[in-house]
């Protein structure tokens, strides 16, 4: 996390002192800062209760204009979804909005093109393009997308089956402690794997017992409540 003004911010957001976090940030975005105006913005999904609907859209659009593209994701989930905490409607200017911020390098918006593609969602069920998408995410470090993409290249979901490639995926999220739960989901995956499920070529008993050791611990660290361009 980076140590300056902004970085002193999501700190304070950290710990719940939104309203040190606001005047800190207000200071920044009224000088077109746009990662103040992302901030700002999303308090309003980050536990404030204080920051509205509106003021969210407000600050999220002056940094969608300045081209970040987190804001223009988190703006698409407001304009296609104005009532909170429900699904996502997957609607024209949600995927307009998404597709924008996925090609402006989102790794939130390219796993839910990823996530529109593999389920049909509003555009054409499409296993090479979910791909496609969770691949540019899981190279920024997405660990959903790094999972997905693990099972895809496991099945041959989208093309051939990679085991090696879905086995180096899966050991990249769940090597990292930040990862949970996916991480811990992928410790299990590879238990499987080494165990030799479905693969008993695969099998390597020493291996599938330090995954399996590597899954109950990851039992024990919390989920981060930020998304993950929060901690960059």
């Amino acid at each position: 996390m980076k140590f300056h003004r902004i970085g002193i911010a999501k700190r304070l957001i950290l710990a719940r002192k939104f309203t040190q976090a606001k005047s800190l940030l207000r200071s920044l975005a009224d000088k077109n800062h746009a990662e103040a105006q992302l901030l700002l913005g999303y308090l309003f999904y980050g536990g404030d209760p204080e920051t509205t609907m509106e003021d969210a859209q407000h600050w999220l659009e002056k940094s969608a204009d300045n081209r970040n593209a987190e804001a223009i994701a988190l703006l698409a989930s407001i304009k296609a979804n104005p009532r909170p905490w429900r699904p996502v409607r997957y609607n024209g200017t949600f995927l307009s909005l998404t597709r924008k911020a996925a090609n402006m390098g989102s790794a939130e918006a390219q796993r839910s093109l990823a996530c529109a593609y593999a389920h049909g969602d509003r555009v054409p069920q499409d296993n090479r393009s979910a791909m496609f998408w969770d691949e540019k995410a899981a190279r920024q470090g997405l660990a959903e997308s790094q999972n997905d993409l693990a099972l895809m290249l496991l099945l041959g979901m989208g093309g051939e089956v990679d085991l090696e490639g879905a086995i180096a995926w899966y050991k990249k999220s769940a090597s990292e402690d930040s990862n949970v739960p996916y991480a811990q989901w992928a410790a299990e995956a590879l238990s499987q794997i080494f165990g030799g499920t479905p693969y008993r070529n695969l099998a390597k008993p020493e291996e599938a017992e330090y995954w399996r050791n590597r899954a109950q611990r990851l039992t024990t660290l919390s989920c981060r409540p930020h998304p993950d361009w929060f901690y960059k």
